[in-house]
């Protein structure tokens, strides 16, 4: 077990002799390079880059140092890399920081702008009873040290990419995400850019654990050019694309689209370590991560050289969101959603051994309808239901198995550490 302090001394000299030995690594998508951010950002001197901390301030740092590397610049209405945002509470350094890289334009089409995300902040780290010893990191590698990773691989290819019409690309890696999508909020309601300027806004989070070729794209009903962009690009790329006309509610895009303006979520699907101390660099994979990096590119590139307008459709109300909490707070099912389309609830893709779901009797195959008062016609309405009711609480679950409408009870409990 370490102090906290003493973790962020010992490994800060060899965070920043790894993220030197980084440089020239986004000239194509490269399997070692990817993964090679991910360790960084994930390392354990990182403490899991929680909010306000001076390891998260270290991570926007070295991401700023990529994005110069990248070939990115800062935006021109701004000074330095930085925008920073007031954290609620008592958040150790009273601000969040998200890092900001610019990369312009060509012809008619540089006055439009097209926004490509990813949050970089975690849990940090969990701590034991006396509030200082550390006795485990949220390490946060596929949640979303892979998301950053691709997003300064994009910055690279983008910045050698073609065309004498081409739109101009904000390229943010966001704090405040795991404690309500804080810094994309800012960013949306403190704009470096004209009012109408953003056509696109894509967001990568957790885009590390590629299976079966399979890759989530949401927010194509943002707007109707994107399902043709989007599958047009698969040209070659030979992926399961599991495309759905909404969005998740609970990341980065969602700002945006609350905004007017379209989006895609890019996902490589759910996994037993989602917000856990588990969730660390070796389950990433460096050879999955230069697919859909690949892939990316080209729908980037795509959605950056399209010469007509891309016109916002503006999606069903999302559910109201509950205030955020943390991971290590919020109620746990021990579900694994399926992304499927078409389906009037959440279907199960299985269940995590040991959890409250298993315990009650639920399977894979499930569909979820309905968690203690609220009907679940989505992933946006299990996220409230689990923010709604707290660990501790037995709810009913009410699951639609085969022909049959099921009731469970279901005893909600915290996430394994």
């Amino acid at each position: 077990m370490l102090s906290r302090c003493h973790l962020f001394a010992v490994g800060l000299l060899g965070l920043l002799a790894a993220v030197a030995s980084s440089a020239g690594t986004a000239a194509a998508p490269d399997a070692a390079g990817l993964a090679h951010r991910v360790r960084v950002l994930a390392a354990a001197e990182m403490s899991g880059r929680g909010n306000g901390t001076a390891e998260a301030l270290a991570a926007a740092d070295t991401i700023a140092a990529w994005f110069a590397d990248a070939g990115l610049s800062t935006v021109p209405s701004r000074e330095g890399w930085f925008q920073d945002f007031p954290l609620p509470g008592d958040e150790a350094a009273g601000f969040g920081r998200s890092v900001l890289g610019w990369l312009p334009g060509m012809g008619v089409l540089a006055a439009r702008i097209m926004v490509i995300g990813a949050h970089y902040d975690h849990l940090g780290v969990r701590l034991a009873d006396d509030g200082e010893t550390v006795i485990g990191i949220y390490h946060g590698a596929e949640d979303n040290a892979s998301g950053v990773s691709v997003l300064v691989e994009l910055a690279g290819l983008l910045a050698a990419g073609p065309g004498d019409e081409r739109r101009s690309c904000l390229f943010v890696a966001f704090a405040g995400e795991e404690i309500g999508l804080l810094g994309s909020s800012w960013l949306v309601e403190h704009p470096p850019w004209p009012a109408g300027a953003v056509d696109l806004m894509m967001n990568l989070d957790s885009v590390g654990r590629l299976r079966g070729d399979r890759l989530y794209v949401g927010g194509l009903g943002s707007s109707p050019v994107l399902r043709t962009l989007v599958t047009d690009a698969n040209a070659g790329h030979g992926l399961r694309l599991e495309m759905s006309d909404s969005g998740w509610d609970a990341s980065d895009h969602v700002p945006f689209d609350s905004a007017g303006i379209p989006v895609l979520f890019l996902f490589t699907g759910p996994h037993p370590q989602y917000h856990s101390t588990a969730d660390r660099w070796e389950l990433v994979s460096g050879e999955g991560l230069a697919r859909v990096a690949s892939y990316a590119g080209d729908l980037a590139a795509a959605a950056r050289l399209h010469p007509g307008a891309i016109p916002y459709t503006a999606q069903a109300e999302l559910p109201p969101r509950a205030p955020a909490i943390s991971g290590r707070e919020r109620a746990w099912l021990g579900t694994i959603p399926d992304f499927v389309e078409g389906v009037d609830g959440v279907r199960l893709a299985g269940v995590m051994p040991g959890g409250p779901a298993e315990e009650s009797g639920l399977q894979a195959g499930d569909v979820l309808v309905q968690l203690g008062d609220r009907t679940i016609t989505g992933l946006q309405d299990l996220t409230a239901a689990l923010q709604e009711n707290g660990p501790g609480l037995s709810v009913d679950a009410i699951v639609v198995r085969g022909e049959e409408r099921l009731i469970f009870m279901v005893t909600l409990r915290n996430r394994p550490q």
